[in-house]
């Protein structure tokens, strides 16, 4: 898993004046909007007794700890209160925790988990459907047991869905199928593809017609290292453009805000069938890369045989390789050794300006050893 992305943290209409508790990258977080409806995310551990601020109370602008009720605000993550020390007390430095940048986009929370400059950080995938004229946008959050870049590779993927949509091709009983040379599409935070091919007409009775028998063009690409666009042009005025920002809630679980826009049958009462399509559609992927083995991609790829239409995920996996190689990997393997007698916390922005931390900051892997192996 990576720090240092964007990352969907919690739908905005679930984050309130009530402390929401959320895990992101195998760490647990607080979330909760001040007095003023600015939403904030905190790193959830208080750094007194270890207490989760989450399961505390919203004073102001400020988290309380439920155990000795210290008071952090959301803005900075700066203690403001510590209740046994008595009201004019001075407040050791020490006493603060991590609090992340935050933007609100497509009625979603997302949260910066990283220690980059604003100038530095990479976008917020680009959803440039919403709010305009002509689109209907639809909101549905899945859960999958699969580590995240299984998933990318498998969104990415432009051979798979020939044979795990029957939607969307033939199962392989045509016998001129192929995937089409194409050409993978550069962008700074990811890569993708457009390919054309021959897939049936749609099979719900609310659907049918939409395009016909015949050839469609669709593709997909990555934005940072688990978020993934998807394309499908049904025909020259129908199209539907979807958008999955996924979270690793830790390296085994993945939670995904899928985004789907589409400027055809756009009236609200619509939105039943679409969403049911997208789930079935998302079942069968989902049904695939649970059973995939090894559950994590191989490091080498010596040990898989890729061909010519695994070119987008090639590409995809040297961007894997350079985030690395900047040292944004989170070790997770000795996070996870380490958990029952240390605590960790992705370091935030802050940590650059002050010293003095209690909690230390997350492990990360060596830089550069993913790229030499791969080069090896």
């Amino acid at each position: 898993m990576f720090m240092n992305f964007w990352y969907v943290a919690e739908l905005s209409e679930n984050v309130q004046d009530t402390p929401v508790h959320v895990r992101m990258l195998g760490f647990d977080y607080v979330l909760f909007r001040d007095s003023g409806g600015q939403a904030h995310c905190l790193s959830n551990l208080c750094v007194h007794r270890g207490a989760s601020l989450a399961h505390g109370k919203v004073k102001g602008d400020n988290i309380e700890c439920p155990y000795h009720g210290w008071q952090f605000k959301g803005d900075d993550g700066l203690c403001t209160k510590i209740p046994s020390l008595g009201p004019d007390a001075k407040i050791p430095a020490r006493a603060k925790v991590d609090s992340y940048p935050v933007q609100e986009k497509y009625g979603l929370v997302f949260a910066f988990l990283g220690d980059l400059p604003e100038a530095e950080r990479p976008p917020i995938m680009d959803l440039p459907e919403y709010g305009q004229d002509g689109w209907r946008v639809t909101t549905q959050v899945y859960e999958w047991t699969a580590n995240f870049q299984r998933a990318v590779e498998n969104t990415l993927d432009p051979a798979h869905t020939e044979f795990v949509h029957p939607s969307m091709g033939y199962q392989g009983d045509r016998d001129d199928y192929h995937v089409p040379d194409f050409e993978v599409l550069e962008e700074a935070w990811g890569c993708g593809t457009m390919t054309t091919f021959v897939s049936p007409d749609l099979p719900d009775s609310k659907m049918k017609g939409l395009k016909g028998e015949g050839e469609m063009e669709a593709g997909a690409g990555n934005h940072g290292p688990s978020s993934a666009w998807t394309k499908l042009h049904f025909g020259p005025h129908a199209w539907a453009h979807q958008y999955g920002f996924s979270t690793p809630v830790d390296e085994k679980t993945l939670k995904r805000y899928f985004l789907q826009a589409r400027n055809f049958r756009a009236n609200p009462e619509m939105d039943a069938t679409i969403n049911e399509r997208n789930t079935a559609v998302m079942m069968q992927d989902k049904v695939v890369i649970e059973r995939v083995e090894p559950f994590y991609t191989p490091q080498y790829s010596t040990e898989e045989v890729l061909v010519k239409s695994d070119g987008v995920i090639t590409r995809y996996r040297e961007f894997i390789q350079d985030w690395e190689s900047r040292g944004w990997r989170i070790d997770s393997a000795k996070v996870g050794e380490l958990r029952e007698e240390k605590s960790f916390a992705i370091p935030s922005p802050a940590r650059r300006n002050t010293k003095s931390w209690a909690i230390e900051a997350a492990p990360v892997t060596q830089p550069g050893i993913a790229t030499k192996a791969a080069a090896e």
